[in-house]
């Protein structure tokens, strides 16, 4: 987003922010194992791979935009938390739990009436794409090495939220990454998509 000011930004704000949002997604992505078989530990898995996807898609979207000289700080949407949280409630009552990811976003501050379209590209396909890079180490290491229990349980869990994440936010709606990145290059959209899919096909 573009604002006609510079505005003072304060790190404690968005450093709250990010922990909240990173507390509720850890229980949206887990909730299902909470409520079927009371599994206290995959909220531990959850919050280590929300804490890999979450804040690192949105530190990358603030340093890239930092990197093109501009100002940003994430900011929780509190609404969507709440909403994001009665949905997987919700589904997984009814036996379907489903993950609405929609905590925030990085807010980019600019000049009035500047715009760089190629800043606008990379700043939006930086999250996904940090997922989507995320996510491949850590399928390569799970397919490569011999772990089990809780470390296998981890970095699976790792893989498959940093896939759902960078898919989500790849869907050309917006106010998502991926509409950003489908308006300005449909050729690099649809080589992310096409990528995320298939991790997320693989791992599930």
């Amino acid at each position: 987003m573009w604002y006609g000011r510079y505005v003072r930004v304060g790190f404690r704000n968005e450093t709250i922010d990010l922990i909240i949002s990173w507390l509720v997604l850890s229980v949206v992505f887990s909730i299902d194992s909470l409520m079927t078989r009371q599994e206290l530990t995959a909220l531990l898995y959850s919050a280590v791979a929300v804490g890999t996807a979450f804040v690192v898609h949105e530190v990358a979207h603030r340093e890239v935009a930092r990197r093109y000289g501009l100002i940003a700080r994430y900011r929780a949407w509190y609404l969507g938390l709440a909403i994001a949280l009665a949905i997987a409630l919700i589904t997984s009552r009814l036996g379907r739990p489903l993950v609405f990811a929609a905590p925030g976003a990085v807010i980019v501050y600019g000049y009035y009436g500047f715009r760089d379209l190629k800043a606008e590209l990379r700043i939006a396909e930086a999250g996904p794409l940090s997922n989507i890079v995320l996510a491949i180490i850590a399928w390569v290491i799970l397919k490569a090495s011999i772990l089990t229990g809780i470390p296998y349980l981890t970095l699976y869990y790792v893989a498959t939220v940093n896939s759902w994440i960078a898919l989500f936010n790849l869907l050309p709606i917006p106010p998502l990454d991926g509409f950003k990145i489908f308006r300005a290059s449909p050729i690099e959209w649809i080589a992310m998509l096409l990528l995320s899919v298939g991790i997320y096909i693989t791992l599930t």
